[in-house]
This record gives C-alpha cells, structure tokens and sequence, in this order.
C-alpha cells in the first residue's frame, strides 16, 4: 500500500513540475538569458568566445634548460624548456613574458640551489622591482635548497615582466628544478 502512494505522489509532482516548467517557450528562454546576461555584464563579467581550446587563455610554464652559475647583478634569468605556452605571452629565449592584454596575472617561481651557493632572483615589471626570492645554499646545510615566491601583479598590455638576479648573488641555480609559471586571473 505504501509503495502505491509513493508513486501517486511522484506523479503529482512530475504533473506539478511540467505545469510549471512546460509551457516555457524557446522565446521565453532568451528573454531570460539576456536578462540573466545584462546583469552580469553590469557585475563585470564580460562575454568570451573561444574559437579554439586555448584562445583567450592566458598560461605558461617553464624551467630552466640548464644549470646557470655566477650571473651578475641584474642578469635576467632565463627559463628555457618551457612546457605550456598558452596565449604566446612568454619568450623561452629572452625570459621575459609580455602581457597580451590588461588585467591581473599570477606568478610563481622556484629556485634550487646547491650546498655552498646562494640564488637571489627578483621579480621585475617594466624594470620596477615588485618581489623578492632568496635561495640560500651558504645556510650550512649538506642539502639542496629550494625556494619559492609567489606575484600577483595588475598588467597593461604590453607591460614586461621577468626574473633577474639581485646583490650579485646568482652564484648557482639547478636546472630542471628551478621553475616559472604564470597565468591571467
């Protein structure tokens, strides 16, 4: 008897469900959807078309190809495997990334350095010094050290960022292990 219940209320509920929901027509759900589309372009969220799987994206990745030793004060330091490149925005061959559009982009770096050597890198926009990263191998430890800083930076197109070395101190950085990612948030 109970299951037969159950069931008489299930049906009252899809008939109560359909009565409502049915009779929305095509037109309705446009009118809808421009409504629900106008109040968010008001918030700010603007509309993306993507053309491809990666357009409009904005996402790298890279490490270091190579082992670098004794760089000078304010040498830029160049990650050259890069392995993601979305958006085209950094150059594996100079280091520097290049903001495509204004907004605000995440970056993250690691250095490691060996036992006996120190890796000080900075972050830079437009040559302006915006954080700092302190690979310290000279802490007497027998181990590798390996640090990591986070940017979050606001861009104008075509605003430049990169990583250089600081207080002449790019004395070691282990390739491979030493990486730079960034993103448009």
């Amino acid at each position: 008897m109970v299951p037969m219940l159950m069931v008489r209320v299930i049906l009252v509920l899809i008939a109560i469900l359909t009565e409502l929901y049915g009779k929305e027509t095509t037109q309705d759900f446009i009118s809808k959807y421009n409504k629900y589309n106008t109040v968010c372009q008001k918030m700010g969220y603007g509309t993306r078309s993507y053309k491809g799987k990666d357009h409009g994206i904005v996402a790298f990745h890279a490490r270091m190809s190579s082992n670098l030793q004794n760089l000078g004060n304010n040498a830029v330091v160049v990650f050259g495997r890069v392995t993601l490149n979305s958006g085209s925005a950094y150059d594996g061959n100079t280091g520097i990334f290049t903001a495509p559009t204004y907004g605000i982009y995440s970056f993250t770096w690691t250095i490691m350095t060996i036992p006996g050597s120190r890796f000080n890198t900075e972050i830079v926009m437009n040559g302006n010094v915006v954080g700092y990263n302190y690979a310290n191998g000279k802490s007497g430890s027998s181990q590798h050290e390996s640090t990591s800083t986070t940017a979050v930076i606001r861009m104008k197109k075509k605003d430049k960022v990169w990583i250089r070395t600081f207080n002449r101190e790019g004395e070691y950085a282990y390739m491979d292990w030493s990486s730079l990612s960034g993103f448009q948030l």
